[in-house]
């Protein structure tokens, strides 16, 4: 991965994530919602620019921290994961739907904005998460792209005229990461936060509009 990043990021900025990984995460409390946050993940949502009353489609939502989030912002929420024993954690005020969001979904209506906080190789999270360096294998990064792409083509589907997409991993890799939207060919602001550099965790996050 070192080698990746060096390409990537330059020599700097992936010795800095290297070494970020060997230090222990701090804890971080949301003050609006109460639950453990990553710093970086807390930054997802606000990208959102969610205003009360808007319908939000929460894909790939379990365990719900950043639903919670978005439900403090003033948004109506419909989460969705693919299986009903990792929905429990999210938040009693959203209608739960169990899905796999890279078939076709099942609403009869389109939504103001759409979170897709995807699955992803976790990269980002080596300092939370070290077994990933020995769990990875080479192409694994490609592998979980396909099923990103999928998700991001359906959902795109229900976004309503003028609304918002965020796409989000905490992967550093470019394969899930801008490759998926340039894929799709969308229309896109990007924001990355590299361990090391910025507090917390590394996130990847797109913000999609359509025309």
């Amino acid at each position: 991965m070192l080698a990746r990043w060096d390409k990537q990021f330059g020599i700097e900025a992936a010795d800095k994530i290297a070494r970020s990984a060997l230090v222990e995460p701090e804890t971080n409390i949301n003050p609006e919602t109460g639950r453990q946050q990553d710093v970086g993940a807390q930054t997802i949502v606000p990208l959102l620019a969610i205003e009360p009353g808007m319908m939000l489609l929460d894909l790939c939502a379990a365990p719900g921290n950043k639903t919670a989030q978005a439900i403090q912002a003033g948004a109506r929420v419909v989460a969705c994961d693919r299986y009903l024993k990792r929905l429990v954690e999210v938040p009693d005020a959203a209608m739960r739907v169990v899905l796999d969001a890279t078939q076709p979904l099942p609403f009869s209506k389109k939504f103001d904005r759409i979170l897709i906080d995807a699955p992803c190789s976790g990269t980002g999270t080596l300092g939370r998460n070290p077994e990933i360096k020995w769990r990875l294998k080479p192409g694994d990064a490609n592998i979980l792209s396909a099923r990103q792409r999928a998700i991001l083509d359906q959902a795109r589907r229900f976004m309503r005229p003028g609304g918002r997409i965020v796409y989000s991993t905490c992967s550093l890799e470019n394969e899930e990461n801008q490759n998926v939207v340039q894929s799709l060919r969308l229309r896109a602001e990007t924001h990355l936060r590299l361990p090391g550099r910025d507090p917390g965790d590394g996130f990847f996050a797109a913000v999609i509009t359509l025309v």
